[in-house]
């Protein structure tokens, strides 16, 4: 259900269409053809409907990095899915050269974006390192000085959600996170990037 300040732009919004495309001296005024005026209005409408469109209250938070070697390319795995696993979004990075540890945070910090950007309120997220699940929920002290930068980045971005909670899972349960970060590492390879 689309909140309340959603529909009353929803409804401002037909109103100037209505006034645009019903008078021409008002649709001349803005300086457009009249396909210029109508592909800017069909544009408007995709952006009001997509703002429309109810995002997800809660969603779970696959991720996983990717390091051959250590330090090594690296690659950062995400997907984001709603409670009942339907996919929202996936992503497969390249990083450059990291280590396997700053590979899985990385990870984590663009899998926290990507859930950000969709508007998820309360995110589960779930990951097979254990040292990233151990050190955000606490279990382990960060004393890496790299990963401690990113430990806070992190808790940062972890503070702009409703609730949250991470959850250490085995490798075969975070395949797809995992096939996303190998992707990212070799179509950097056969690139040529490093």
């Amino acid at each position: 259900m689309a909140s309340e300040k959603t529909t009353e732009i929803r409804e401002r919004w037909t109103a100037i269409k209505a006034a645009l495309l019903d008078n021409r001296d008002c649709a001349r005024k803005t300086g457009l053809d009249p396909a210029e005026l109508e592909e800017t209005i069909k544009a408007i409408d995709e952006l009001v409907g997509a703002a429309s469109r109810e995002r997800p209250k809660t969603a779970v938070l696959y991720v996983d990095g990717a390091a051959r070697g250590n330090p090594g390319p690296a690659g950062a795995g995400i997907r984001l899915e709603t409670e009942d696993g339907a996919l929202l979004t996936e992503r497969a990075v390249f990083l450059g050269e990291a280590t396997n540890n700053v590979a899985e945070y990385r990870a984590l910090l663009e899998g926290l974006e990507v859930a950000r950007e969709a508007g998820v309120g309360r995110l589960r997220i779930r990951t097979d390192s254990q040292l990233l699940a151990r050190q955000l929920d606490g279990r382990y002290r960060v004393k890496n000085a790299a990963l401690i930068e990113l430990w806070s980045k992190a808790r940062a971005l972890l503070d702009a959600f409703e609730q949250w909670e991470v959850e250490e899972v085995p490798r075969s349960q975070n395949r797809d996170a995992d096939r996303l970060a190998n992707l990212a590492i070799d179509r950097a390879q056969a690139e040529g990037r490093r």
